[in-house]
């Protein structure tokens, strides 16, 4: 094996050094160096297609790198090549400088040849960068704590009704997009513009911390920052904790209780409520849910198929497992939305509504979360496709700035921009207090691809609201997998949780620890907006096709094919059970079993 150990020499030669660089590169780890080099070589002496053969490049020659030598440097160090999906081939420092030195120097051949100063190619000059560095919330200092607060009290006036706090509670409330393949973009563009407002990163609060579900860890819970009831001004005032004391939409939360977003009883008293392990313990079913998610190859199905991720064209008695199983498990984007929704609900009852979540400042620690997760998933593995011209409305200027009312579409922010990575928009991640619960191999890595185009919708025509019933779906067999499956699902008004349990089940409590529970799915409601009479600036925000959402039941196969399921829709933000009769009639409320062969991938 290679060894990545490299002294950069005084005095390179073509001989000793550099020839070195091209056909048995130092610092490939894994593989053959000596293979590698060789295929650079061949690949680059039939790359130039419009020179005479002679003239091709030939990087095993010294006379054809010398004749090159600027032009491969720049190739080289800006990383257009080699072409490769693997970033350990790109070339270090330690090599590009060698090949500076050596064109400075004369291009020696040999230590016998003499030294001949000129500078071929300059000493590079690396611009400098000033990036936001957003920290897992737990690990913020004291000051950096002070400051934050500082900025919401004083630039977004959290309790304030005319102020920057409202406008930005109402444009997620009318303008954010969901069941989407611009999901995640969207929001990446909020929280950016949040941070040209404040000129501050946005910590994050890390619900997939291994340990979050947990009741007894310092993980589990709502840090305290977001607890805490008052905090010293730099002014020297007593003031509430902006964190906790934030005005919802238009200075009333959803309930009607109280100016001030409201969140669950039993995340504000902690671990004295009675129904805080239950609570917490609900992590461990999201956190399976992001893993799922994260083991997706492929981003979305709205690249190359025309139509969102979660569209079934048809469903039959026949459906074979290549079609139906294959649209509605594979890709990262609705499954990931999935589990974010799941979040919200958790955290209720003002972060469980469309229209009051972004008023509580759990949004955007939370988001901020989701938008690093995404990051991990975006840069690891194959790459990702996008509809890169997708508008991201009402962002314009790389979303440091909205335009609520501009129709030249090509001002606005688009997907394609929101898919680099973070460092080309100014902020990278920390590293969290704690370990993640999930793992990606890095083995592969690549850049997200945006792919061109306008994001579509699948006709209407070809939507179905249901499934055939569980039997017609496929017979359950060993080798066979269950998963309950949810289609039809659209916008609505209000917010539900969907539970799901096996049939005859001697518990319907919906906690982990119940061997009959099968998992959740929640319906976040996207709210009135600014309300029924007013009306919002956006109401085609919500996508309007139809949908689906996934519950993995591999560990339920025997129990539900001998006993089906069953489920409890709740509203959340009464606690009414919903009846039967009554949610068998709303859109995309009712789970069928589909079995799927495990050899489906």
């Amino acid at each position: 094996m290679a060894s990545t150990k490299f002294n950069i020499p005084l005095y390179p030669t073509w001989d000793d050094h550099v020839a070195y660089l091209f056909s048995r590169p130092f610092w490939i780890v894994g593989s053959d160096p000596e293979a590698v080099g060789r295929h650079w070589i061949s690949q680059m002496h039939d790359y130039s297609p419009s020179a005479p053969k002679h003239l091709h490049l030939d990087l095993s020659s010294l006379e054809s790198v010398k004749s090159n030598v600027v032009t491969i440097y720049q190739h080289l160090r800006s990383r257009s090549m080699p072409i490769t999906k693997n970033p350990n081939h790109f070339w270090p420092e330690e090599a590009l400088e060698t090949m500076r030195l050596w064109a400075n120097q004369g291009f020696r051949k040999s230590a016998e040849d003499s030294l001949k100063h000129q500078e071929v190619i300059p000493e590079a000059k690396d611009s400098k960068m000033q990036l936001r560095i957003r920290k897992d919330i737990l690990l913020l200092s004291e000051e950096e704590i002070q400051v934050y607060r500082e900025k919401l009290d004083d630039i977004l006036k959290v309790r304030s009704i005319n102020s920057p706090w409202q406008e930005l509670g109402l444009l997620h409330a009318e303008w954010c997009l969901h069941y989407q393949e611009a999901f995640v973009f969207w929001h990446r563009a909020y929280l950016k513009y949040v941070e040209e407002l404040i000129d501050f990163p946005i910590p994050y609060w890390n619900g997939f911390a291994a340990e979050s579900s947990d009741p007894s860890s310092s993980d589990a819970g709502i840090p305290s920052i977001f607890l805490d009831e008052f905090y010293i001004h730099s002014s020297g005032e007593t003031r509430k904790n902006p964190l906790k004391y934030a005005f919802s939409l238009n200075g009333t939360n959803k309930s009607g209780t109280s100016p001030y977003v409201e969140r669950y009883q039993e995340l504000i008293d902690g671990r004295s409520n009675p129904k805080w392990s239950e609570k917490v313990g609900m992590f461990a079913l999201y956190h399976r849910q992001i893993a799922n998610a994260l083991s997706q190859k492929e981003f979305s199905l709205q690249q190359g198929h025309g139509y969102p991720w979660g569209n079934i064209p048809d469903f039959s008695e026949n459906q074979p497992d290549r079609l139906y199983p294959i649209c509605a498990r594979q890709y990262f984007d609705g499954l990931f939305e999935q589990v974010h929704d799941n979040y919200h609900g958790w955290i209720g009852p003002d972060m469980a509504d469309n229209s009051y979540t972004a008023f509580d400042p759990i949004f955007l620690s939370y988001h901020a979360n989701m938008d690093r997760i995404a990051e991990i998933y975006l840069r690891t593995g194959h790459g990702r496709h996008f509809s890169s011209n997708f508008p991201l409305r009402p962002f314009v200027d790389n979303a440091s700035a909205l335009a609520y009312d501009e129709p030249r579409e090509y001002r606005y922010t688009t997907l394609g921009d929101m898919a680099k990575p973070t460092q080309a928009m100014r902020y990278l991640y920390g590293s969290p207090k704690s370990p993640d619960f999930f793992f990606i191999s890095e083995d592969l890595w690549s850049a997200a691809v945006s792919t061109g185009g306008m994001a579509v919708s699948m006709s209407a025509e070809k939507q179905t609201n249901g499934l055939k019933p569980e039997t017609e779906l496929g017979v359950y067999r060993p080798g066979h997998t269950p998963y309950v499956v949810f289609c039809g699902i659209s916008c609505l008004q209000e917010t539900y949780v969907i539970d799901v349990f096996v049939s005859q089940a001697c518990n319907l409590e919906p906690v982990p620890k119940n061997v009959d529970y099968i998992g959740r799915v929640t319906r976040l409601g996207m709210g009135k907006g600014r309300g029924e009479k007013s009306g919002i600036r956006n109401p085609q925000r919500c996508q309007k096709t139809p949908i689906t959402r996934i519950l993995d039941a591999t560990d339920f196969a025997q129990d539900l094919h001998r006993k089906g399921l069953i489920q409890i829709v709740t509203e959340l933000h009464t606690g009414r059970r919903v009846d039967e009769s009554e949610w068998r009639k709303m859109p995309g409320f009712e789970g069928k079993i589909v079995w799927l062969s495990k050899g489906v991938s």
